[in-house]
């Protein structure tokens, strides 16, 4: 009886052991796919993975990031314990000290299908900005590997300047994912923003943004469509209007709108260090940038991108001007990049202080004027408003003013093909 007992206690504890082994294993694998996925993404980056298993646990160590935000990026560790059924995951998120100050809690439930816990944060706070986010609770659930959703919300944000301030309160949002699909829906609600402005208290009341996208090809081409809404915008708690519009995006290549943006905004700044202090910055860094910009600007043009507002419509009450006006405007622009010529770009975006590329050193078919020109016919647009009030259209400058109708309830400016025609009438 001894020798049994002591045999199904050894049969026992040799498959406890073996199944946590399988469960170590599994959590392995499934930390290496979810930091390869987050690494994957357009936004994220993940480097430095670190896992280390032993029978009963499993630590992990990273750094994660934001594309292209400089000292935007946080170490996250992270301990799973092993379970049969549920694996407990607690650590931190610590961000770079450049960048934030405050720890992220990490209390997460892992089983064989889903992950389901929360990120909490009492407080953060910014170092080259002054700002400060109290009580973030952040709550996330992953099915299946495959559907993300994430609910956060905080008490509130406040961000100060020398001057000016911004409270927003409340803010709560959501974003929920499904990689079969390439579906995101994204979601955004803050109940009030106040703000300083030169001596002015201004408050945005009842703001709402919500979006979905889709994918629709390797190249991560991307249709999206949403609608934004502010219910009450005032000043000094005197209300002044609400605004409302929807948005549709057909064809961006997502990727290369990416690259352009983490190419010229450093670009731009350089150039703005340079007309303020008046030296000359590093020509080479700004040769690498500003060829970057112009390939993914490539990129990114081909892909035929377009997008509207369908409509964009606001009430605008101004009482000590007798102005009581509810303008409603439609929007579409287009870019048709069917055999889009990539030295046109060149030839007009080029700085001629910088030398050209190898392949663009010979004199090309067009000047930078004529390029420009070949860019603007391909572009479309297809914009009308309603007129607005007659002290709202003395304030226009010329010669904008001279192309409106006041006669007519709205305005519409056409441009297509090089040509521009305004209210039915042809300018050019």
């Amino acid at each position: 009886m001894v020798i049994t007992a002591a045999g199904i206690a050894v049969i026992g504890a040799g498959g406890y052991l073996g199944a946590q082994a399988v469960v170590g294993n599994e959590v392995e694998k499934a930390l290496t796919q979810s930091f390869a996925q987050l690494d994957d993404t357009l936004s994220w980056y993940a480097r430095d993975v670190v896992i280390d298993k032993s029978l009963f646990t499993t630590s992990v160590s990273a750094t994660i990031g934001v594309v292209g935000a400089e000292n935007a990026d946080a170490q996250v560790n992270l301990q799973v314990n092993h379970g049969v059924l549920r694996s407990p995951t607690t650590g931190t998120i610590h961000p770079n000290e450049q960048f934030l100050r405050g720890d992220i809690d990490v209390d997460l439930v892992a089983t064989r299908s889903a992950v389901t816990g929360q990120l909490t944060a009492d407080s953060l706070s910014g170092v080259e900005l002054d700002a400060t986010l109290q009580a973030l609770v952040v709550d996330l659930d992953l099915e299946d590997r495959d559907i993300w959703r994430i609910d956060g919300q905080a008490r509130e944000i406040v961000i100060n300047n020398e001057s000016d301030s911004v409270r927003i309160v409340s803010p709560r949002f959501e974003n929920h994912s499904e990689e079969a699909s390439r579906l995101i829906q994204q979601y955004l609600e803050i109940p009030r923003v106040e703000f300083l402005a030169q001596g002015i208290n201004v408050y945005l009341d009842g703001i709402e943004f919500e979006a979905e996208s889709e994918s629709i090809d390797e190249r991560r081409i991307v249709n999206s469509g949403g609608h934004f809404k502010v219910a009450d915008i005032g000043a000094d708690d005197t209300s002044i209007g609400s605004l409302y519009f929807d948005m549709d995006a057909r064809n961006w290549d997502m990727p290369a709108f990416q690259a352009f943006q983490e190419a010229y905004a450093p670009l731009a700044e350089m150039r703005l260090a340079q007309q303020e202090q008046g030296v000359p910055g590093d020509e080479q860094q700004e040769r690498d940038l500003l060829i970057q910009a112009i390939e993914s600007g490539y990129e990114f043009l081909i892909a035929n991108p377009s997008i509207a507002l369908q409509p964009l419509e606001a009430h605008v009450v101004l009482p000590m001007l007798d102005v009581d006006f509810k303008p409603r405007l439609t929007a579409d622009i287009s870019f048709n990049g069917e055999g889009l010529s990539k030295d046109a770009l060149y030839r007009a975006w080029w700085d001629n202080r910088l030398q050209l590329p190898e392949q663009l050193e010979s004199e090309g078919i067009m000047s930078p004027a004529e390029a420009q020109e070949y860019l603007a016919n391909r572009l479309s647009l297809d914009i009308s408003v309603t007129t607005p009030p007659p002290l709202v259209l003395s304030l226009i400058p010329l010669p904008f003013s001279m192309m409106m109708d006041p006669e007519q309830e709205t305005q519409q400016v056409i441009w297509h093909e090089g040509s521009l025609t305004v209210n039915g009438e042809q300018v050019m």
